[in-house]
C-alpha cells in the first residue's frame, strides 16, 4: 500500500478523534481500511507460501495452506507443515 494512503488513513483517525468525520471522510476511510487488511493479508500469505520447516534431520518441507474447514473443529485459517500441529489449542488433537 502506498505511503499516501498510509497518511490518509492515520490523517483521517486523527480527525475522527477531534472534530469527527463527515459521511464521506468515514466512508473513506472504511474503504482505505479495507484496502490496508487485504494488502497485509496477501502479504503474510505470500510470506507463508514461501515458508520452508526443517525438521530435526535436516528436512524441508514447504507450507501447504490447509483448504476447506478445520482439521479440529476450531474456526480458524492456517499454514501447517506435514506431520505439524496447526493451532496453539494444547488440547487440540489436530
Amino acid at each position: 500500500m502506498e505511503k499516501e494512503k498510509i497518511d490518509r488513513i492515520n490523517e483521517l483517525a486523527r480527525k475522527a478523534k477531534g472534530e469527527g468525520l463527515t459521511d464521506g471522510e468515514k466512508a473513506e476511510q472504511q474503504a482505505l481500511r479495507r484496502e490496508y487488511i487485504d494488502a497485509m493479508k496477501a502479504s503474510l500469505t505470500a510470506q507463508l507460501d514461501n515458508m520452508v520447516v526443517v525438521d530435526e534431520q535436516g528436512n524441508e518441507q514447504r507450507l501447504v495452506k490447509k483448504e476447506g474447514g478445520s482439521c479440529c473443529g476450531h474456526n480458524h485459517s492456517h499454514h501447517h507443515h506435514h506431520g505439524g500441529h496447526c493451532c496453539d489449542d494444547p488440547d487440540c488433537q489436530c
